[in-house]
């Protein structure tokens, strides 16, 4: 019996060899990254915060979603006074989709093979995000910067592995960091800290060989100055499912940002949809604009200006009526005594095209003008009479005079409540029985719009009187290599509510 065993450990392990003999250079792992906002969010960025390992935030076991469990409730996590999680509505936002609060955007987490049976991935300046989500100017330009990168973000990945014995994982990095291992935390690292690092070895799990096991990795970064994400390991990953956005075990919350659904939010007079109903295809529909009282008024939606609302047309083209419009009852008319309609051609013979003659059936004079009506229901157009036709001009797109500058604002320090009885450790690091060399993963640069010649001559551009001088201008959004325009957009919450604090554009620069 005991041979028999030995010799199927031994068929196994040279089954196991010839696998990785076979292997690729690399392995993928497509992630989930959260992009948060220290002006939504007051974990991210915390003044007073305690630097250093905490462990406990989330409880030992996986949640039934996939996703860690906060321990506290509405509780803070603090440790010496100093703040290290607010409470579980923050925490909620770091590892679910929390629209307004967080962006969702797709990642590939590629790991380089470094040794017959080992992966790696190695950086110590991990910003997967730049230029995206809220550090995309063009769309958020009120967003404070950070020392020129996008410091805050969460990211979950899902896979699972098959246990042959000798396996390993190994984590260097900043910040939080669990790892767990068929759905048990094993890898304990949270708070806001410099590198620490932590190795789980699977034989000493317990696991059954030649079974399958669900992994789970869930990462933050969430303060300056400092990025550190490096993974040695002999896993031999693999995915049992993919979302709609080919994101291992992923729920679709990725599938906007994949079909760029927001690259039309500049557009007031459009409503963004991407779920279900949509095959998670991006869907614009448009605004409807609220009705007046006023059976006088009409509303429409402009795309540089937003809904307005205009005088309802009451001409009815009869020259023996007067017309009026009422805001109870709308238009009516009154038909004028004594008038005939007329159409005398010889008498008034028209020479201006832009106010032509006609009969006048009231009597006198004998003949009237009636000028071109060149008026536009757009604000953003005005329009005049030329040789009988209308001349439309844009006159809404100011031209910018200065270069912004983007000062950072800080996110208040928030005071906690219960200060749960957490003891900051320092992980000891645990050398893996394998020293792979490391390698550099190269960066990974934010994709860019290919420069495409102009293919028109710009509109004019005219600078708005209360245009600040800090703001974002359409010379930074270079709309021109593109073949566009750029036109500025009123920003609807400062004017309707106000700005509060620093840093507030009224104005929006937009390529078209």
């Amino acid at each position: 019996m005991r041979y028999s065993y030995l010799l199927l450990i031994l068929f196994l392990s040279i089954l196991y060899k010839e696998s990785f003999s076979q292997a690729p250079d690399s392995i993928t792992l497509s992630a989930t990254i959260y992009d948060e906002s220290p002006i939504r969010n007051p974990d991210f960025e915390i003044g007073n915060y305690y630097n250093g390992v905490v462990e406990g935030i989330v409880q030992p076991d996986l949640g039934a979603d996939g996703t860690p469990v906060y321990c506290c409730g509405d509780n803070s996590v603090t440790v010496n006074g100093k703040i290290v999680v607010h409470n579980q509505t923050t925490f909620n936002s770091w590892f679910h989709s929390d629209p307004g609060v967080n962006i969702p955007i797709p990642f590939n987490l590629v790991l380089t093979k470094i040794g017959p049976d080992t992966y790696a991935y190695q950086s110590s300046s991990f910003f997967p995000i730049d230029g995206q989500g809220f550090d995309n100017s063009t769309l958020y330009p009120n967003e404070p910067k950070y020392l020129n990168h996008n410091f805050h973000f969460c990211m979950k990945i899902h896979y699972s592995f098959t246990y042959h014995g000798g396996e390993y994982f190994t984590f260097t990095g900043d910040d939080d960091v669990w790892v767990f291992f068929n759905e048990v935390l094993q890898i304990d690292i949270g708070g806001i800290h410099t590198a620490a690092t932590k190795t789980v070895y699977m034989d000493q799990l317990g696991l059954t060989v030649g079974q399958s096991y669900p992994w789970d990795f869930f990462y933050c970064e969430r303060h300056t100055s400092q990025s550190n994400l490096n993974i040695i390991t002999n896993l031999n990953f693999t995915c049992l499912s993919y979302d709609a956005c080919d994101v291992c075990e992923g729920n679709n919350d990725t599938c906007c940002v994949v079909n760029e659904c927001t690259q039309s939010v500049a557009n007031p007079c459009l409503v963004q949809a991407c779920g279900p109903d949509t095959d998670y295809q991006c869907r614009f529909d448009s605004v409807v604009c609220p009705n007046s009282d006023s059976k006088c008024l009409v509303s429409t939606c402009d795309p540089g200006f937003g809904c307005f609302q205009f005088p309802t047309n009451c001409n009815d083209n009869d020259p023996c009526t007067d017309d009026y419009c009422n805001d109870l009852v709308g238009c009516f008319y009154e038909q004028v005594e004594g008038c005939e309609s007329c159409d005398d051609v010889d008498i008034c013979q028209t020479t201006d095209p832009c106010h032509p003659l006609e009969c006048n059936p009231r009597g006198f004079p004998q003949c009237i003008s009636t000028p071109v009506n060149c008026t536009s229901n757009d604000p953003c157009i005005f329009s005049y009479c030329q040789n009988g036709n209308c001349i439309p001009e844009y006159i809404c797109t100011p031209t910018p005079t200065v270069t912004p500058t983007v000062t950072p604002t800080v996110t208040p320090t928030v005071t906690p409540t219960v200060t749960p009885t957490v003891t900051p450790t320092v992980t000891p690091t645990v050398t893996p029985t394998v020293t792979p060399t490391p390698t550099v993963t190269p960066t990974v640069s934010p994709t860019l719009s290919p420069t495409m010649p102009p293919t028109h001559s710009p509109h004019p551009i005219v600078t708005p009187p209360d245009l600040a001088s800090d703001c974002l201008v359409c010379r930074d959004l270079g709309c021109e290599k593109a073949g566009k325009a750029c036109k500025y957009i009123e920003n609807e919450t400062i004017r309707k509510f106000g700005c509060n604090g620093e840093g507030c554009c009224k104005y929006t620069p937009t390529c078209y």
